[in-house]
């Protein structure tokens, strides 16, 4: 296993990259400024580009920092408009157990189109072949199925309901966990 931290990756409608200062507005207009969005999310209520920064604390000198190779957060570009329409990232690498978690979200203008599940498989595939990790987490809220869609459509596995264990801003939901193990990911490839 090797970190790499966020690399540019590519599909054949997104650019995964990391974020410049520049993108706090688009992210608060396509993304985080929609309550359908937001409540699946933990941030801190957001009603300007500006709060993006004073309350969530995110697009900080510190966040905009990818020194550590252990960080992992893209911005995701549309390659049709050069729009940033959400995020991708892994949170909480653990060396021990050679494992990340997979976090995403996107605007609600974009849902529906498939461009969340070329995001999330291009990620999979650099975590589990380029890292070397050996096993990718995800989870959703019972109430947002749609998550739970994309996480199937890129191959992982359903592994159990944990009742009342997803506390976000839309209130507490069961949390419905997936796993991708590299040896599942590598089968299911090389077929």
């Amino acid at each position: 296993m090797e970190h790499k931290g966020t690399v540019r990756l590519e599909t054949s409608r997104l650019i995964l990259r990391r974020f410049v200062i520049g993108d706090y507005e688009p992210m608060y207009e396509n993304c985080w400024s929609d309550h359908d969005v937001w409540k699946w999310t933990n941030y801190a209520p957001m009603n300007t580009p500006e709060e993006v920064r004073t309350n969530a604390n995110m697009f900080t000198e510190k966040w905009l920092s990818y020194d550590n190779p252990k960080r992992y957060s893209w911005a995701m570009e549309l390659k049709s408009t050069g729009d940033v329409i959400g995020r991708m990232f892994g949170m909480h690498p653990d060396d021990e157990l050679g494992q990340v978690e997979l976090a995403y979200e996107m605007g609600k203008t974009w849902w529906n189109r498939g461009l969340m599940t070329e995001a999330v498989r291009v990620t999979l595939n650099y975590f589990l072949r380029d890292v070397g990790l050996q096993q990718v987490y995800a989870y959703h809220a019972d109430a947002n199925p749609a998550s739970g869609r994309v996480m199937q459509k890129c191959g992982m596995v359903y592994q159990r309901t944990v009742p009342q264990g997803c506390k976000c801003n839309g209130g507490v939901f069961d949390r419905v966990e997936y796993l991708l193990t590299a040896e599942e990911y590598f089968r299911q490839t090389s077929q």
